[in-house]
């Protein structure tokens, strides 16, 4: 075991606040128009719900297909979906060139099938959205949906006969894929799962999938996103060649600031748009780009924004956590190929809770700061996990927080080596393995673990040293 060597230096530390726009009201949406383009899709108005017939069978009857000029719900309507036992699958596009604007509810009936909503112009979930669907559930802005070496298009022809099987690959045609925003409260039967894709994707309301895997994932454009059996990790890659649909050149999405404030429209409550443009959470005033995913508390609701069996976020930007609270009875990833970012406030104490691993990946950077709520230690761990507790980087990684594993505890890099550890205040690892860290520079530092612990260069930056063992084996700690 290598010895911790303590060096005491003096630093300085700028905190720079946050200031933002709020705005909560949400826009008329359009009504539910099915497309002339000979899918077959009828719609049937009743009072406040439109009940969805027709379509389109795959060639093995087990797929359903709908095409939609519009498709909007205000408070209080319903989009009806009607199947029956033999059809597994309901996929239905948006073509107009319209974002949909959701604030109703929406539902299948008569079987048990699968529904996937595919726009490539966006998508916004109002407060007053919901799901009442006996299977899983898919809101994408992709411009095709992959039935292995086949694809539905979200704009043009589709040989229906050919898209047969379980789809399970994302094209994003675009340079800059549509946006998803959720203020609503999205949740599908227990064991079932619920699977948010766009090029930027912002949730300030519930997610919700018990004992079911929740997949909220940013994808860059020109890239195709490909979902295997649930508990594994998403595979992303470029698209080259090949048969990759023809949608891409018909629909143009909007951007996520013209999503939240085009014409008529104002965004969902916790996400405001600055006189810059710039898309900023409520709360925290970090800035949300394309690329982006973003989880933030939007109504201080005691709900979990997810709570899911398993539940992976992917960014291919940033992934912000604010205020978030986000719990899994298994694994739960949060990953990013920029930089990992989490905030909480006094009104929103931040959670993570896994009941298996959890690990916090980024190639960038990895930047917790999570102390603002009643000082912090009054609270539970703010990242709590079952088994393993992990944070990669190649970069640096900075996080001011509680943690408890009750697994192992590493920081490394993403080779698996050893990483280096920052913080600007009084972080807390708990673990009832060992503990593995490369350097560490810091305010202060406090270790309790009932393993092993390992660690590189302690530099100590403020006049505080605090260490806590709880060992089964005998350590020596070296100050110099």
């Amino acid at each position: 075991m290598k010895n911790a060597n303590l060096k005491i230096k003096n630093v300085g530390v700028f905190v720079c606040p946050f200031y933002f726009l709020f705005f909560n009201n949400f826009a008329q949406a359009q009504p539910i128009v099915p497309a002339a383009d000979g899918t077959g899709t009828a719609v049937t108005r009743t009072g406040n719900r439109y009940d969805i017939t027709g379509g389109s069978l795959s060639g093995d009857g087990a797929n359903l297909f709908h095409s939609f000029g519009q498709f909007g719900l205000n408070q209080g309507q319903i989009a009806n979906f009607l199947t029956n036992s033999a059809i597994q699958n309901i996929l239905a596009r948006i073509s107009g060139g319209n974002p949909s604007l959701i604030n109703g509810l929406i539902t299948v009936t008569g079987g048990n099938s699968h529904l996937f909503l595919i726009n490539p112009a966006g998508m916004v979930f109002g407060p007053n959205a919901s799901l009442n669907v006996p299977g899983a559930f898919t809101a994408t802005t992709a411009n095709s949906v992959g039935f292995g070496s086949n694809w539905f298009n979200a704009a043009g022809t589709n040989n229906f006969s050919q898209l047969v099987g379980t789809p399970n690959a994302f094209y994003f045609g675009t340079a800059q894929p549509g946006s998803i925003v959720n203020a609503g409260n999205l949740a599908v039967t227990p064991g079932q799962s619920l699977s948010l894709l766009g090029g930027t994707v912002v949730s300030t309301g519930q997610l919700s999938a018990p004992g079911g895997q929740i997949t909220v994932a940013a994808v860059p454009g020109e890239n195709v996103l490909r979902i295997s059996q649930p508990g594994h990790l998403l595979s992303l890659e470029i698209a080259t060649g090949g048969n990759l649909g023809n949608s891409q050149q018909s629909l143009n999405p909007v951007s996520l600031p013209q999503l939240l404030t085009g014409t008529g429209q104002n965004q969902a409550a916790g996400v405001a748009v600055a006189a810059d443009g710039s898309v900023r959470l409520v709360g925290s005033g970090l800035q949300v780009n394309s690329g982006d995913v973003a989880i933030a508390a939007g109504n201080m609701s005691l709900l979990p924004q997810v709570n899911a069996g398993s539940a992976n976020l992917w960014a291919a930007g940033n992934l912000t956590l604010a205020g978030a609270r986000l719990q899994t009875a298994g694994d739960l990833n949060l990953l990013a190929r920029d930089a990992v970012r989490v905030r909480d406030s006094v009104q929103n104490p931040f959670l993570a809770r896994a009941g298996g691993n959890l690990e916090i990946r980024a190639d960038r950077a990895i930047d917790i700061l999570t102390l603002n709520a009643t000082g912090g230690l009054s609270l539970p761990a703010q990242f709590q996990s079952g088994g393993n507790l992990s944070l990669v980087s190649n970069g640096v990684i900075s996080g001011d927080t509680h943690f408890a594993s009750r697994g192992n505890f590493s920081v490394r890099n993403l080779s698996g080596m050893p990483g280096n550890f920052v913080s600007l205040f009084d972080p807390i690892i708990s673990s009832e393995g060992d503990v593995f860290f490369g350097d560490y520079t810091g305010v202060s530092l406090k270790v309790e673990a009932r393993g092993s612990i390992v660690g590189e260069d302690i530099t100590i930056t403020g006049l505080m040293f605090h260490w806590v063992l709880k060992m089964r084996v005998p350590i020596r700690i070296f100050v110099f």
